[in-house]
């Protein structure tokens, strides 16, 4: 392969672009060259791809399967089959053959059952998803990306985020700075109204009226943003004790009307007790009289029946008493509750305001190193050409893996491993 160069320009900031250069080491004299297109007719399927099977008028039978390593795939009815090197239109052949003898009961709309064969037509058998593109080395984003015929290096290299500054290239300083400004303007503002919402639970937990925050290291381009969500903080500060006034003054309420009710009841029960005592005395008198022949036994009959209404009436009494007691420790402790659950969870709030404040300041702590070294990178910048980027693509083809230097324009196949590398002779500006 002859060497390639290709001028990468970063539009009007005036960044220094690199030329690629590209040496050949070595060849897939097994498998197809980098440079043609995948066809997905020629292509034979490997272990990762994921095959989907159906059949027309059974979607019980639809089904997506992986090839396992061993080249094998399991399909509904056939069971295992062998597909490592096949075509798809191979295995879509093979499929169809094997399931021309067999048959399958069909139901009909009267409900009679019959049993039908398969039909070529019925049969549809396709690549759903290839193995994936693995993208390493100096890249932003490394991992895997789905493959899509047509696919080139360079559109991988831009879904993986472009080659990564950290490693040594610098497309557009300006812009890089402009990025990395923006973001931490962002944490700057998130921090900020962090620290206000800190503050308005401190003023919770010490009861005070206003949210009172540090004027420590004060930026006057955040103060419009500052004051809002300080106002916003502090209308939200007086509706929660609005709140939760509203919620005491109705625990007190019913805890009054409790008291009340339990005041009646124990007159009530004074009263039935009186009254029980006296018809029982009744009864008394009564069975002496009956004793002596003097009445009849009627009246001894009704006043054992006053006798056990009296009864009823003092354990109905004594049970509204019973279940009013419960009610007033309910109120006492929801009244309780309100206030050491509140502060509970106050407390789990600012802790969580105090960890999302550290965080913060450490990725605010990073941006504002990643400008620093961005800036002075920038001015370290060496000329056109001397920085040297490598593009190495892996092919696995029947379980052997060839190397091959490509550039950015090659093809890509599935499965293929591209390694990025990118170099700074002696002298040029270094990326830590």
């Amino acid at each position: 392969m002859s060497n390639r160069s290709a001028r990468w320009r970063a539009g009007n900031c005036g960044a220094l672009a690199p030329i690629i250069l590209l040496f050949a080491h070595a060849s897939l004299p097994n498998g197809p060259a980098l440079a043609e297109e995948h066809n997905a007719n020629a292509y034979r399927v490997q272990p990762g791809d994921v095959i989907g099977f159906a059949v027309i008028g059974y979607p019980e039978m639809q089904k997506r399967a992986v090839i396992d390593q061993s080249g094998v795939v399991m399909l509904p009815v056939l069971g295992p089959v062998n597909v490592r090197q096949k075509t798809i239109e191979d295995v879509r052949k093979e499929v169809i053959e094997v399931l021309k003898p067999k048959s399958l009961p069909q139901r009909s709309a009267d409900g009679t059952e019959s049993w039908t064969n398969f039909y070529p037509d019925q049969i549809i058998l396709d690549i759903e998803e290839y193995r994936p593109i693995y993208i390493d080395g100096d890249i932003a984003s490394p991992g895997t990306q789905a493959f899509r015929p047509g696919m080139t290096v360079r559109q991988a290299v831009a879904a993986g985020g472009g080659f990564k500054i950290g490693r040594g290239e610098l497309e557009n300083p300006e812009l890089t700075v402009a990025e990395l400004s923006g973001r931490l303007d962002v944490l700057r503002i998130k921090y900020q109204e962090s620290e206000i919402k800190a503050a308005r639970i401190e003023a919770q937990l010490s009861g005070a009226k206003a949210i009172e925050v540090a004027d420590v290291q004060r930026d006057p381009s955040l103060e419009p943003r500052r004051d809002d969500a300080l106002q916003q903080e502090q209308k939200q500060l007086e509706a929660l004790y609005a709140d939760q006034e509203k919620e005491r003054a109705s625990i007190k309420l019913a805890t009054t009307k409790a008291a009340e009710r339990m005041g009646y009841l124990r007159e009530q029960q004074k009263t039935d007790q009186a009254g029980a005592a006296a018809d029982a005395t009744e009864l008394d008198r009564l069975k002496k009289l009956f004793d002596k022949g003097l009445i009849q036994i009627t009246r001894v009959n009704d006043a054992q029946r006053a006798v056990l209404l009296s009864a009823t009436r003092a354990l109905q009494t004594n049970a509204e008493i019973s279940r009013l007691e419960r009610d007033q420790g309910d109120l006492q402790r929801s009244l309780e509750k309100l206030t050491d659950q509140g502060r509970i969870d106050l407390l789990a709030s600012l802790q969580i305001e105090s960890a999302a404040k550290t965080q913060m300041r450490a990725e605010m702590d990073s941006l504002a190193k990643q400008i620093a070294y961005v800036r002075q990178l920038r001015s370290d910048l060496v000329a056109e050409g001397s920085r040297r980027v490598t593009i190495g693509v892996t092919r696995t083809n029947d379980g052997q893996s060839e190397t091959t230097e490509a550039t950015e324009d090659t093809l890509l196949a599935p499965g293929d491993t591209i390694t990025i590398t990118l170099e700074i002779p002696p002298g040029g500006a270094v990326a830590n």
